[in-house]
């Protein structure tokens, strides 16, 4: 693997401020590139030995000048021998980050400044803004090396033995379930391997090569046909009205199968007409944690064109969202209400919609790879999950088979 020369360039610019001072500079040169940064040392003409490139030995403060210069020198060859040694790529631009351990005051600074920097998602940045807030609780001032076992086992004890209070109806606070834990030390993971790949942590020092904390695999609900025209036939009226919305963009979900932040996301722009049948195509809504390809749904030929005539009801001329917006936390209240009223003794949240749309197109006999295009999964395991849900599916297939 090429090295970077690295040399020390005084007033590249040949150009002085206003008291004589000229700026001193690394020249970094790798595979045909070039970048310099400033060490923020700077020196008049007159005192710097072109020659040798350093300062002359006449100037009162020669010897430290040089020596801090020989050390930011050694500091960055360092640096980037510590990628070559483990065999990790290195580039120029990744010279910018060889003080920024010392410039972070602990992990938990760290946590918050990558987050802040991160091109993910509202709702992304707020579920790991939860972890961060959990974090602090714990402890506010955890040093950049200092997530190791012992830590870790430490805040798995402190998350189990906290209650979260409930912020409606009045409801008691309650435990921390299972999965919520596990979304907490895997969005730690996170930053301790960014920070490692920043070479802030050793690793070496890597905790959860030890640590390790379970997630259960809960129970993908889903609606039954009969189910689904309960609620599509609940008529809800007088104070019941305000669950309208709820009730058509979870229906609208049903027969999209597109997921709650695609759904209030929905731009009129990606309805499209095409070869004679109404589409749906629009790029999934970016998630850190799935890959998703872009959905083009044929609306007119799924569940009969229900989703069509709910778009009609809501959009109206001159805007582009096709809904009003409403919150994943909001729906899925309001769809406790609706099941209720519908008659559907099961616990539906608005992602149960997505769930119910994989396993009823498995269930009427579509294709798995056609189900895995409609719901934009990258992989087809991804979707052979619902599979095996629904036990009315096994049931289809046999009796197709002329035994």
């Amino acid at each position: 693997m090429t090295k970077t020369l690295i040399n020390i360039r005084f007033n590249r610019k040949n150009q002085v401020d206003k008291n004589g001072f000229a700026s001193i500079q690394l020249e970094l040169r790798l595979n045909g590139k070039r970048k310099f940064i400033d060490t923020k040392i700077k020196g008049k003409p007159e005192n710097w030995d072109f020659s040798k490139n350093k300062f002359k030995v006449s100037h009162s403060n020669s010897i430290q000048l040089n020596q801090r210069l020989n050390q930011i020198l050694t500091d960055y060859e360092e640096y980037e021998l510590s990628f070559l040694n483990s065999k990790k790529p290195f580039s120029l631009n990744m010279f910018d980050d060889v003080y920024k351990k010392n410039e972070i005051l602990n992990f938990n600074e760290f946590f918050k400044m990558e987050l802040a920097n991160s091109n993910l998602t509202s709702a992304t940045k707020k579920n790991h803004q939860s972890t961060l807030n959990r974090l602090n609780q714990f402890n506010k001032n955890i040093p950049i090396d200092g997530v190791n076992f012992e830590l870790l086992h430490d805040f798995e004890r402190f998350v189990r033995s906290y209650k979260c209070d409930i912020k409606f109806k009045n409801q008691p606070s309650k435990k921390l379930n299972q999965n919520t834990i596990y979304k907490y030390f895997k969005n730690i993971k996170t930053y301790v391997n960014l920070a490692i790949n920043k070479n802030l942590i050793d690793i070496t020092q890597y905790p959860f090569r030890k640590f390790k904390v379970k997630k259960i695999e809960s129970e993908r609900q889903y609606l039954t046909p009969i189910e689904i025209e309960l609620i599509e036939n609940c008529i809800l009226k007088n104070d019941l009205k305000k669950y309208e919305l709820a009730k058509d963009l979870f229906l609208f979900s049903v027969y999209t199968g597109l997921r709650y932040s695609d759904v209030v996301s929905l731009d009129i722009s990606n309805v499209v007409f095409l070869n004679g049948e109404y589409w749906i195509i629009k790029n999934a809504v970016k998630n850190i944690n799935k890959t998703e390809l872009p959905v083009k749904i044929p609306i007119d030929s799924l569940f009969n064109g229900k989703a069509k005539d709910i778009i009609y009801k809501y959009w109206k001329v001159g805007h582009s969202n096709v809904f009003p917006p409403a919150t994943n936390q909001h729906l899925n209240r309001c769809l406790k209400k609706i099941a209720e009223e519908s008659k559907v003794y099961k616990p539906i949240t608005f992602h149960s919609a997505r769930h119910t749309t994989a396993t009823y197109l498995l269930y009427k006999g579509a294709n798995i790879t056609t189900v895995q295009k409609i719901l934009g999964h990258s992989k087809i395991t991804t979707t052979q999950i619902y599979g095996h849900i629904m036990d009315n599916t096994i049931l289809n297939d046999l009796k197709a088979i002329n035994f």
